[in-house]
């Protein structure tokens, strides 16, 4: 038997029939076992519109904690690409505090020079401000 040789001499249709009445063969097997070998078995039933209406009522009607409000806050302003709160307040200060240029940094140092205890107060200030809590 030289199966080789069967093949080469069959036109390119016959071919083509005989994979697919093997793909057919494989595909009717594993629908008979799904459907009558136990362990493969799928016996969940199919909820009800209604069922599932009254899950999804439930899980809108849930009142969420501070701790979970906050978090979906901070989740949906993340997804809309705004920083948080907390992330907005560092980048300002970062901002006010950070020279774009060596000639505004000079400035900025002959100006804390010249006014040291203002440097100070601002940096208590800012201190404080960070260990302070927020109120919404």
């Amino acid at each position: 038997m030289y199966y080789p040789v069967i093949l080469a001499d069959m036109p390119y249709w016959a071919i083509l029939l005989l994979i697919l009445l093997v793909f057919g063969v494989i595909a009717l097997g594993v629908f008979l076992v799904r459907k009558f070998a136990k362990p493969f078995r799928n016996d969940e039933k199919p909820k009800s519109d209604r069922e599932i209406a009254e899950e999804e009522v439930q899980r809108m009607t849930q009142e969420l904690d501070e701790e979970e409000l906050r978090q979906s806050e901070e989740a949906k302003a993340r997804k809309n690409g705004k920083p948080t709160e907390e992330e907005a307040r560092q980048e300002a200060l970062n901002r006010v505090l950070q020279p774009t240029s060596e000639e505004e940094a000079k400035a900025m140092n002959d100006y804390a020079a010249s006014h040291a205890d203002e440097a100070q107060k601002a940096a208590q200030a800012a201190e404080e401000a960070s260990k302070k809590p927020t109120d919404k």
